[in-house]
């Protein structure tokens, strides 16, 4: 019995393990999405300060 409780946490663990790391990629992914947009911001920002100068 103490065997298959270890399998099933052993288990699980790992299921949690995946999971945390599917996010840490989604988050990451979310990341540099950001910056692309952050970016892109900064640049209409320059092209308006350029135009008003």
């Amino acid at each position: 019995m103490d065997i298959d409780a270890q399998a099933l946490v052993n288990k699980l663990t790992s299921n949690y393990a995946q999971e945390i790391a599917l996010k840490d990629q989604q988050l990451a992914m979310a990341q540099v999405q950001i910056d692309q947009l952050n970016a892109k911001l900064a640049e209409k920002e320059e092209d308006k300060d350029g135009k008003n100068a």
